[in-house]
């Protein structure tokens, strides 16, 4: 098959990058930069040195917004900066993600628990509208319960091999099903979320409190984005500048407290679709680690790298080439905001 685009060895696609404008001070450490994280994804951070297109050339069917080259000033050290802020920036969200999924797990555990050591199997214990709700163009056709036990079946079996304690559990208790206690831990993260939709109002709302949140409606939303940005960060994605899938909106009654009332209107940052970038995720994070009767370290070391970034290329109108608010959705003085206090 042919493509347009050939393999080039990466002498000389540094070669190509000098053409282009992009200045290389030093060229063993540009080819160890190549090395180590490939040259198409260095053109994520590649990208946003390169000179903007005029109007008229713009192509948005074909996301083509950016000449092929740089930027008067641009060098391969930036982009090394820029993708070493964001790689850091991936491992902190990514231990605040685990922190909080961890919480949760115990959480959901916990106010099911009291219930019926099975009551994520019980109907009885949850709701029973929700569980009988078909799941829509499912074939054959299966309610959001079924649906579910299977979820539980595989997360047991997959786990039966090399988990001690459920083949414990199994071999001296073979009539009594796995206990929720048990079964949380054996969740993925993204699984955790079907569980909560399907317990009753005032359990849902009990974890939600541990959480700050009032409302378990709003807060199963944001369990579903923090899984995604757990998933960005564990598979090595970019972050400062992305669109998140899932928007978030958080208003005042949603939440217990002042620390979100900063991002509950529209405005409040400088950066396109904010309601889908890095820092409502983290704002939210944050706040929900914060809100925990257990403290975390996360907010203040989240809110130290952000403030460790220092790209000073300036652009030919004037302006940095990345920052938190243009880039990343952070409000003017963000850090001074009560919720990073």
């Amino acid at each position: 098959m042919h493509f347009t685009k050939a393999f080039k060895e990466r002498e000389d696609l540094i070669t190509d990058l000098a053409e282009a404008g992009l200045k290389i001070p030093n060229h063993a450490r540009a080819l160890g930069f190549l090395t180590r994280v490939g040259y198409h994804r260095s053109g994520a951070y590649r990208y946003v040195f390169r000179e903007l297109l005029p109007a008229d050339q713009i192509n948005a069917a074909m996301r083509e917004y950016r000449a092929a080259t740089y930027m008067t000033g641009a060098s391969i050290d930036h982009v090394i900066t820029l993708e070493e802020f964001d790689m850091k920036l991936a491992r902190i969200c990514l231990d605040g993600t685990l922190d909080f999924e961890i919480r949760l797990r115990a959480s959901i555990a916990h106010a099911l628990a009291r219930l019926d050591p099975a009551a994520h199997l019980d109907r009885n214990c949850l709701d029973t509208a929700k569980c009988n709700t078909l799941i829509p163009r499912s074939q054959p056709p299966q309610t959001k319960f079924q649906a579910w036990k299977r979820t539980v079946d595989r997360a047991i079996g997959s786990a039966k091999p090399e988990e001690d304690f459920v083949a414990h559990h199994l071999a001296k208790y073979p009539s009594q099903p796995l206990p929720v206690w048990a079964v949380t831990e054996l969740l993925s993260f993204g699984s955790l979320p079907y569980l909560f939709e399907l317990m009753k109002s005032a359990d849902a709302r009990a974890v939600a409190n541990d959480f700050g949140f009032m409302h378990p409606a709003p807060f199963g939303k944001v369990v579903r984005a923090v899984a995604d940005l757990r998933n960005y960060c564990a598979h090595g994605s970019r972050l400062f500048n992305r669109h998140f899938k899932r928007a978030q909106s958080i208003a005042p009654r949603h939440t217990a407290g002042p620390l979100l009332d900063h991002v509950s209107t529209p405005g409040y940052s400088r950066t396109s679709t904010e309601s889908k970038r890095l820092y409502i995720n983290a704002a939210v994070l944050a706040f929900m680690l914060r809100s925990h009767s257990e403290p975390s370290d996360w907010p203040a070391r989240f809110r130290d790298h952000i403030l460790s970034f220092s790209l000073p290329l300036i652009t030919p109108d004037g302006h940095r080439v990345v920052t938190p608010e243009l880039d990343m959705g952070f409000p003017a003085s963000w850090n001074t905001k009560l919720l990073w206090q």
